[in-house]
């Protein structure tokens, strides 16, 4: 073979091999592009959490499940190179709560929505990488809420999930239909830990003001005062029953019970009774668990009122312009100059007949034929004698509440009065022993008086 061919072999095999070498880098130069563009996401995930950059980003105990995802599921690049000084080179895909509810159900569907939520604020209250907090929150969540709820605490008596920091046991913190975010509509929220309210409020009468819920009455997180009471004791009934509290403003006689310590709770029970008017019993049952003395054993004989049940037709539970808290005037004294004024509570429902007539064939049973003899007791000018001088007010165990004896002084003044078919008989300490009869006169006198 010439010199030429020779050269020209050669040529061909460097040239060949000048060629590979070329392709070569440029087929790796095509894989790297490639390969980047396809990698630029996981290159840049990878790269963002360094120890010079975002190091504490993941750091916490709770991370939120988008992190491993990385970083461009909620970041994308504005301009490069990155980082730059003052310069944001990343932004949000799209802003919250829209970027938020790309994976979580969106809010505000319902009535009452929080106002962080309300107004896009997810990250007012939740870090959006990772968090020491479950739920990924700023700071444990009765701190979180405290720092815009900060008149819900610092009482002097505290709710226990308030004492407690737990204010989701109550409250939902995205949105409810529930006024004040509860998880549930009043009382059925409050039921949640007070069981024993829910079986009371099946009872026959409830508590109008439970109407407006439970917070009607109390704070439901403390309270300056006992059982988170917005106002003190009586007062706080009082904001509801207005004319209660003027009539005991005006009176003279305070039912005791109102001036303790439970105050109208004495009485009534706060949320539901089977009785009417809250009260624990009916009628005279209920005040005679205090008033032991007032119907004794072995009475035979009761007032009207109180035959039917009832002490509220003479005295007022409540106050009185009154003695014995009566609903109308009764004099206190034995002697009373008699006036048509005179009496108000007894004529409530007795005939004030009986004491205007000094003849009556209709107005009286105690009567001597005509002769009123109602009118010659206590119609006069002056010694007239009072009801209570002759009746007993309550029962006793004479016809017609008459009583056995009467207090004098320091003499018990005997009446002895026997009932007959047409009238009676009494053989008195204030005038000799007399009878009477409705249908025969037996033409007595008028009975002595004694002083």
């Amino acid at each position: 073979m010439g010199k030429e061919q020779i050269y020209q072999v050669k040529g061909r095999t460097n040239g060949n091999r000048i060629f590979g070498f070329t392709y070569s880098l440029f087929h790796i130069a095509c894989c790297l592009f490639f390969l980047c563009a396809s990698n630029v996401k996981a290159f840049a995930d990878e790269t963002c959490v360094t120890e010079k950059c975002h190091s504490s980003i993941a750091s916490a105990a709770v991370v939120h499940p988008a992190v491993p995802m990385g970083c461009s599921s909620c970041h994308e690049a504005v301009s490069q190179p990155h980082p730059q000084k003052a310069v944001k080179t990343f932004k949000l895909t799209q802003e919250p709560p829209g970027l938020c509810a790309t994976c979580h159900p969106p809010f505000g569907t319902k009535k009452y929505v929080h106002d962080p939520v309300k107004n896009g604020m997810c990250t007012s209250c939740h870090d959006p990488h990772s968090s020491a907090q479950q739920k990924l929150l700023l700071k444990p969540a009765n701190e979180l809420c405290l720092m815009c709820h900060t008149d819900k605490t610092g009482f002097k008596y505290m709710h226990g999930p308030t004492a407690a920091g737990d204010c989701l046991a109550c409250h939902d913190p995205h949105e409810s239909d529930n006024p004040a975010h509860t998880k549930k509509p009043q009382p059925e929220v409050c039921f949640a830990c007070h069981t024993d309210m829910q079986k009371e409020l099946t009872k026959a009468f409830k508590h109008p003001a439970l109407g407006g819920g439970c917070t009607s009455c109390h704070n439901p997180h403390g309270s300056e005062f006992k059982k988170f009471f917005a106002v003190e004791g009586n007062k706080l009934c009082f904001q509801c029953h207005p004319q209660i509290e003027e009539k005991i403003k005006a009176s003279v006689d305070i039912h005791p019970p109102i001036k303790s310590e439970s105050g109208c709770v004495s009485c009534h029970s706060p949320h539901a009774s089977d009785a009417e008017k809250l009260l624990p019993k009916s009628g005279k049952d209920f005040c005679l668990t205090c008033h032991t003395d007032i119907i004794k054993p072995e009475y035979t004989v009761l007032h009207g009122p109180i035959r039917d049940g009832k002490c509220l037709p003479c005295h007022d539970p409540h106050a009185s312009a009154n003695a014995k808290l009566l609903v109308k005037s009764f004099p206190t004294e034995m002697y009373v100059p008699y006036s048509d004024k005179e009496y108000e509570l007894c004529f409530s429902c007795h005939n004030r007949d009986m004491l205007l007539y000094a003849q009556t064939s209709y107005a009286t049973g105690f009567r001597d034929g005509d002769r009123n003899l109602h009118y010659v007791h206590v119609n006069r000018k002056d010694k007239g004698r009072s009801c209570t001088v002759c009746h007993t007010i309550h029962g006793g165990t004479q016809p017609k509440l008459i009583n056995q004896k009467i207090p004098f002084g320091n003499w018990s003044l005997p009446i002895r009065f026997t009932k007959t078919e047409n009238g009676g008989s009494c053989a008195p300490g204030c005038h000799r022993p007399l009878a009477y009869d409705r249908k025969s006169a037996v033409n007595v006198t008028a009975p002595a008086e004694t002083k």
